[in-house]
């Protein structure tokens, strides 16, 4: 169960997460959707396992982490939020030669990931400063979240469909305007899982609280996302969106067709600007992946001939009869 307060946490301004250059820029290196598992086990039409997904993205962005202040992981770390998912990804990110900080997607689960995933090197924090920007990290789950009655929330069991789109509780919306009041920073970047775009969030009520978020604070400058699995910008509220593909497999949305595992790498400068670039790494996983067939469902998705609750509300011999291909599901 996920356990939040209304308590306000203001960030401390010496709390660092690496330091800026003489110039005062510093580099973030992204990376999102993990979907680890407890243990070792391919699923579904992904022939590769998340874990090598996950090494080819660190080699290939060895030499960018080693020059940047912090890497950020944006959610669906674990794929159904099991505990040792989270042990195993925590080994491998505390290795690290920099901070990593990570928040929750919509296939995470709160308690086990709060348990099992911070590392000394490995954090779950509500924001940290670099130079003179101000990270803060959101909670976009509200929509896969439900309220005790006693200030706190826990998971919803169909979290995964129900917060496919952003939303924050009034707790986090709270929460941040805390933090946002309370920082000196000039600039502030905010990180959440889903990103709130038009294209795929078309539910504008679904995330009043952040357009308000961010339109009553101009010191936010951009937003960084997850969630969809490809290379994607936009504008919320006049401020840049950008989305990172994930480590385990991704999806050229462009070309309706499956693509390797990737990453997405920043530049902030003082001034308030944001220099940033997708990369997909080369070898053998991206070839598999461009050879593979993009499955029915994604394609139907993706060309907005249904939506994922639909898919959802579908039973499996329902999806099999719709789509000529079995729910995806894992094998060992």
């Amino acid at each position: 169960m996920m356990r939040e307060t209304n308590q306000v946490q203001a960030a401390q301004d010496t709390g660092a997460a690496g330091t800026a250059a003489a110039d005062g820029s510093f580099g973030i290196v992204q990376i999102s959707d993990l979907h680890f598992q407890d243990s070792p086990g391919t699923r579904g039409f992904i022939s590769h396992e998340p874990d090598e997904g996950l090494a080819a993205v660190l080699a290939d962005a060895g030499q960018a982490i080693a020059g940047a202040s912090l890497v950020v992981a944006t959610g669906d770390l674990a794929d159904t939020g099991e505990p040792g998912a989270y042990e195993r990804m925590g080994a491998v990110l505390d290795t690290l030669p920099v901070p990593v900080y990570c928040l929750a997607g919509n296939h995470d689960r709160q308690d086990e990931l709060q348990a099992c995933l911070p590392r000394p090197n490995v954090h779950l924090e509500s924001a940290v400063r670099v130079g003179n920007w101000l990270m803060l990290f959101l909670d976009s789950n509200a929509h896969g979240r439900e309220a005790d009655g006693d200030g706190t929330y826990r998971d919803r069991d169909d979290r995964v469909h129900a917060a496919a789109q952003p939303g924050l509780t009034p707790a986090e919306e709270a929460r941040a305007r805390g933090v946002l009041a309370a920082t000196g920073a000039e600039h502030v970047f905010v990180w959440l899982h889903q990103p709130p775009l038009l294209r795929t969030a078309p539910d504008v009520d679904s995330y009043r609280g952040l357009a308000a978020l961010v339109r009553d604070f101009p010191a936010i400058r951009a937003i960084g996302a997850g969630h969809l699995h490809g290379d994607l910008s936009g504008e919320f509220e006049g401020r840049p969106v950008y989305v990172c593909p994930s480590t385990y497999y991704s999806i050229d949305h462009t070309n309706g067709s499956l693509d390797g595992p990737g990453y997405r790498t920043y530049t902030l400068h003082p001034d308030g600007r944001v220099d940033t670039e997708v990369r997909t790494v080369p070898g053998g996983i991206t070839e598999g992946m461009r050879r593979a067939r993009l499955p029915r469902h994604l394609a139907e998705l993706l060309a907005g001939r249904i939506t994922g609750d639909e898919i959802e509300a579908l039973s499996d011999a329902e999806f099999e009869e719709r789509f000529g291909e079995p729910r995806a599901i894992r094998r060992s």
